[in-house]
C-alpha cells in the first residue's frame, strides 16, 4: 500500500511511498499507474504509485503482460479529493483545528484537577 502514515519529529503525517523503491513520493514528481485491462470483477483497477518516471518504468517492466496507464500524482489526488469525494479541504482543516483545541482544553482541565 503506497499511502502510509510517516513518523516525523512533529508526529505522524500522511505520506506516499513508491511501490518500486519505497522512497517518499512528492505530488509533483509522483505518478499513479493502473492496469487498463483489469478484470471487471474488481470494480476498479488497483493503483501503483511511483516516485518518478524511472521507477514507473521499472514497475511496468515487472508486469510485461499488463498494459498500464499513468497520471501525475497531484492530478490524481485533486480529482479524487475535489471531484470524486467532494471534500472541502478548508472545512476539514477547521474541524481538525477545533478537535485539537478541544483535546488540549480537556488535557488542561484534567491537569488542573489533579
Amino acid at each position: 500500500m503506497p499511502f502510509v502514515m510517516d513518523l516525523r519529529p512533529e508526529g505522524f503525517v500522511p505520506a506516499a511511498r513508491c511501490d518500486q523503491c519505497g522512497e517518499l513520493v512528492t505530488a509533483e514528481a509522483g505518478l499513479v499507474l493502473w492496469s487498463l485491462d483489469s478484470p471487471a470483477v474488481l470494480g476498479g483497477s488497483p493503483v501503483f504509485v511511483a516516485c518518478d518516471q524511472d521507477c514507473a518504468d521499472a514497475l511496468t517492466a515487472r508486469y510485461p503482460e499488463i498494459q498500464f496507464a499513468a497520471l501525475a500524482l497531484d492530478t490524481y489526488l485533486v480529482v479524487l479529493v475535489e471531484d470524486e469525494l467532494v471534500i472541502d479541504s478548508q472545512a476539514v482543516r477547521e474541524r481538525e483545528e477545533l478537535a485539537w483545541a478541544l483535546e488540549r482544553t480537556r488535557d488542561e482541565v484534567d491537569q488542573a484537577l489533579d
